[in-house]
């Protein structure tokens, strides 16, 4: 049994979990601030463009958002089922293909030539609360960013964070934290991108960080980028991917400057 193989089995020590982790208008500004998941769910801001004038505007923007929510929760569950099919039944080859397919490493990319992980590990969550956390910010920025720019847009924003963060992480761990076989996985690099893109749309939402303070949405993520930036120079990551969450904060930023800026 390889390494890889090891550190998932054994609990006590995780595979890294990388990626754990909107301005109103003056009517709005006139009520009380709302709580982060009121924020996100109820405010639904007018779209540059009606859904006549663009592709695709007649499907539904939630319903493509719980279509990725669902297939996040088929591979949790494979996940799951994996873990118990090794447990009860001492059967490694569910576990194996989950491996080698939904997660991330400069081995396994580069190596071993497995490039799709660069995007199937942004589907996959083995953790309860990673998966529970970057599904929430996903169903309640997700639909709001799609609003604003269309679906084709925002699948190209998903795929480039996705794989954004997947470059990033694989990177850092080969060149700078010299740990090239240590995998991620996790949609927290989609949900950065997201994030970002949408600080830049409307920099002045007002959300509570944490929900306790009050901020502007484009401060709150630039607090979380710092943070990361922090970590990810000295070393304290944890198992917590935040080059990763860099990477995908930085194609949300590049995306808006090169795609979206220019036909607001």
């Amino acid at each position: 049994m390889n390494y890889l193989l090891r550190t998932l089995i054994s609990r006590q020590t995780p595979a890294l979990i990388c990626r754990r982790q909107l301005a109103s208008d003056k009517q709005r500004r006139a009520f009380r601030t709302p709580t982060l998941i009121e924020k996100f769910r109820s405010s639904q801001p007018s779209s540059p463009r009606s859904n006549n004038h663009r592709p695709f505007g007649f499907i539904n923007e939630k319903n493509v958002i719980l279509g990725i929510i669902a297939v996040n929760g088929v591979v949790f569950v494979t996940w799951r089922f994996a873990y118990a099919n090794l447990r009860s039944n001492h059967d490694q080859r569910l576990l194996w293909f989950m491996t080698k397919n939904f997660m991330v490493s400069w081995d396994g990319v580069v190596r071993e030539n497995r490039v799709w992980t660069l995007l199937t590990s942004a589907f996959s969550h083995f953790d309860l609360t990673h998966f529970l956390i970057n599904n929430l910010v996903l169903y309640s920025f997700g639909p709001l960013v799609l609003n604003h720019i269309g679906l084709p847009a925002f699948v190209q924003l998903f795929l480039v964070s996705a794989v954004g963060c997947s470059l990033a992480h694989i990177f850092y761990q080969q060149f700078y934290d010299r740990r090239p076989s240590l995998p991620a996985v996790g949609a927290s690099g989609v949900t950065m991108g997201m994030t970002m893109l949408y600080a830049f749309l409307r920099p002045f939402d007002p959300v509570l960080l944490f929900f306790i303070v009050p901020m502007p949405v484009i401060v709150a993520v630039g607090a979380f980028v710092a943070y990361d930036l922090y970590r990810a120079v000295t070393h304290r990551q944890g198992n917590i991917g935040s080059a990763g969450h860099i990477g995908g904060a930085l194609a949300g930023t590049l995306y808006y400057f090169l795609k979206i800026r220019g036909r607001l």
